[in-house]
């Protein structure tokens, strides 16, 4: 049997699903119902590719945070198998992806908002797919309660007093600096480098 191969294109993700048909479900020879292998190619990071358990713990974190982020909510997610974490980093976002063979070090990618937004442009193109009769083991969907929101929003209020109080405290840290004094201090700083480590998902 062939195998069908298709791809969904952004402008920094591409993902690629390659499979055949599931004859004992009636599938037509166009389309996918046993997947046989899969990529993601984010521009930057190295490929991922993986099982198919993979691709769904990545689904469903992706779809789950984007979900949330869009309505205000920075939170952290974690897949139901504890292979993928993704969480806010400062304006960015971390996505973490831990391998199931041993020994292999977890590899982690920053994605700002238009490489998430693509990464979950692709996710959303594959599970409304036709050509796809495959069941992807994801969350379902649910609206937000008004009370959820509520509690998991970043509190504006507190960014306010925040940014209130960190112009204050320059504002008197300025004014000490005008005042004669005869110490010498002298600050130094240290630096270092990390070096970061690339991996594929797969057994």
């Amino acid at each position: 049997m062939i195998n069908i191969s298709y791809r969904f294109d952004q402008d920094s993700s591409t993902l690629v699903l390659a499979g055949i048909p599931d004859v004992s479900n009636g599938d037509s020879e166009q389309t996918i119902g046993i997947l046989s292998s899969w990529s993601l190619k984010i521009i930057g990071s190295p490929l991922l590719e993986g099982e198919k358990e993979h691709l769904d713990n990545l689904m469903q974190v992706i779809l789950q945070y984007s979900r949330s982020y869009v309505s205000g909510i920075r939170k952290t997610f974690i897949s139901n198998k504890k292979i993928v974490t993704i969480s806010p980093f400062g304006n960015t976002h971390k996505l973490l992806l831990k391998s199931t063979r041993k020994g292999v070090k977890p590899l982690e990618i920053i994605l700002d908002d238009s490489e998430l937004s693509d990464i979950t442009r692709c996710f959303d193109l594959l599970r409304f797919d036709p050509r796809f009769n495959i069941k992807w083991d994801i969350n379902k969907e649910e609206p937000f309660s008004k009370k959820y929101i509520n509690t998991n929003i970043t509190n504006p209020k507190n960014n306010s007093n925040f940014l209130y109080a960190l112009i204050v405290f320059f504002i008197t840290s300025t004014f000490l600096l005008l005042i004669p004094t005869n110490n010498k201090f002298e600050l130094r700083e240290t630096s270092s480098s990390n070096t970061d480590s690339s991996q594929t998902l797969s057994d």
